[in-house]
This record gives structure tokens, sequence and C-alpha cells, in this order.
């Protein structure tokens, strides 16, 4: 996970959520979200139970999309990258500001049936090259990346996106 430390006073509520260090952070129930995060992540490196844990004192969160990571190779598949900042409460006593945490979804259709499935890592320059690996077509008989993980998921419903 990214850790982001911020500085400054007490994040103000404003209406669709939290402000803190210039992000809006609208999400109010972050330990649901990282829960539901990690259990549609399909990849075997993904963030395991000590991300729950660090991410339990999350006060708000925030989803952004990052830049297309398909670049000038322009394929016609589906690559997407997220980033998902977590905003913690103060560490503490006369910390006010608490500090972020991010978690990187890659969603792509490199699946056997074309299905959207999501992978999480705690890193983004890990996620990003992953993400720019799958947006490459692919070689002549290898379609799908041998890194892919569980297939298919336990849940066929955890890759739905949520908010």
């Amino acid at each position: 996970m990214t850790h982001r430390p911020e500085t400054g006073p007490e994040p103000p509520t404003v209406p669709g959520g939290q402000v803190h260090g210039g992000r809006t952070y609208p999400g109010n129930d972050p330990a649901a979200h990282v829960r539901r995060l990690l259990r549609r992540a399909v990849n075997a490196d993904r963030p395991r139970a000590d991300a729950l844990e660090r991410l339990a004192g999350a006060r708000a969160y925030a989803i952004e999309r990052l830049p297309d990571p398909r670049g000038r190779s322009g394929g016609q598949d589906w690559v997407v990258l997220y980033e998902h900042a977590f905003l913690l409460g103060p560490e503490g006593p006369g910390d006010t500001a608490g500090a972020e945490l991010c978690l990187y979804e890659l969603e792509h259709d490199h699946t056997p049936d074309g299905g959207l499935v999501s992978e999480v890592y705690d890193d983004e320059s890990a996620a990003a090259r992953v993400a720019r690996r799958l947006a490459r077509p692919a070689p002549a008989g290898h379609p799908v990346p041998p890194d892919l993980g569980a297939w298919p998921p336990a849940d066929p419903d955890s890759v739905d996106r949520d908010g």
C-alpha cells in the first residue's frame, strides 16, 4: 500500500464526503469497501489480511480512474487502472490530519471467456507494469497471461464494480 502522510487541520465534513489534502473522499464505509475490493481480486499477489488491519481505522475512501495504460499501443482489450485512496484516522496524540493509504485495482478482460476480473496491488508501479503488459497485444498462441491467478473466481458476483 502506498502510504502518503498528510499534514494540516482536521478534514472538514462536506456534502458528499470528506475533503483532505485536496482530495474528496465520498465513500463512507471504507471497511466494507476494502473487503469487497480484496474479495474480488484474482491475483495471487494481492494484498492480504494485513491490508484489512492497516485500513481498519479508515474514515472514508475515494476511487479515481488513472490514465489509460494502453498508451500508444491502442489495443482493443479492456484494461483499466483505478486508485482506491483511504483516508485514515489520526495516528496518535496531536495528529489531526491522518494519512492516506492507496490500493490499485487493475480491471481487465484477459480471461478465457473474456469476462472482467480485478487484480489488486498495494504498489502503483507494480499495477501499472501489469496494466502495460496486459494492454499490449498477446503473442500468438498466448491469449491469456499465465499469471492470471485463480480462475474462475470463487464468487462469480465478486467482480462487480462497487462504489
